[in-house]
């Protein structure tokens, strides 16, 4: 970019002489460099999600074990909320980024003409319509996330220290079903080692007669 602007002055709407940066995209080989960023850092990563996701998706459909074990029903739901996720994500990833990339090759393709037909107010209003899709697209996710995927809530909410309802149940489940387990573990064997004694005392027995 440092390469491709340019200062200088231009005359503004009003008349006057105004110093000015331009990034224009005036020979060939800067349309090329602005063509080639719009299908690097936009038409590849969008390739890739779509590739990418599309595997496994298709995975979590077909092999339902990579995820849960849990009823057939319950699992089916949670295969669907995260395909569903992985969708949204490459959405909006496609729909905050396209108005700032279509915009940019608009203005290396239109004609001078063209684009002063749109005034400066319009002009202006697009592009930092296009410049705000393109930073909300950095904080989209975990919002997504969010809203989709209750394992991500619960995540996000043990990182901050807020215990889960079910997170206590289960705690408490794990302690009672430990505690009788070792406790049946106990009686088991306080039941074999009398079992043993008893025998012992019946083979001396029959040895002293």
């Amino acid at each position: 970019m440092l390469v491709l602007a340019e200062y200088g002055f231009a005359e503004y709407v009003d008349g006057s002489i105004v110093p000015v940066c331009l990034t224009q995209a005036d020979k060939l080989w800067k349309a090329s460099y602005f063509v080639l960023t719009i299908s690097l850092f936009f038409g590849l990563p969008l390739v890739i999600l779509i590739v990418l996701y599309s595997v496994i998706a298709r995975q979590l459909m077909t092999r339902p074990g990579l995820v849960v074990t849990m009823p057939t029903s319950s699992a089916l739901r949670y295969r669907r909320q995260v395909v569903m996720m992985l969708a949204t994500v490459v959405l909006s990833f496609f729909a905050c980024l396209l108005p700032f990339r279509a915009f940019t090759l608009w203005i290396i393709l239109a004609s001078p003409e063209w684009i002063n037909s749109l005034g400066v107010e319009t002009y202006y209003n697009i592009l930092y319509f296009s410049r705000i899709m393109l930073y909300i697209n950095s904080a989209m996710n975990p919002i997504l996330y969010n809203l989709m995927s209750s394992k991500f809530r619960e995540g996000f909410k043990r990182l901050l220290g807020i215990k889960c309802r079910g997170d206590i149940l289960d705690r408490k489940g794990t302690l009672t079903t430990t505690t009788t387990t070792t406790t049946n573990s106990c009686h088991r064997k306080a039941s074999q080692e009398s079992h043993q004694l008893l025998k012992r005392n019946t083979i001396r027995k029959n040895i002293s007669y």
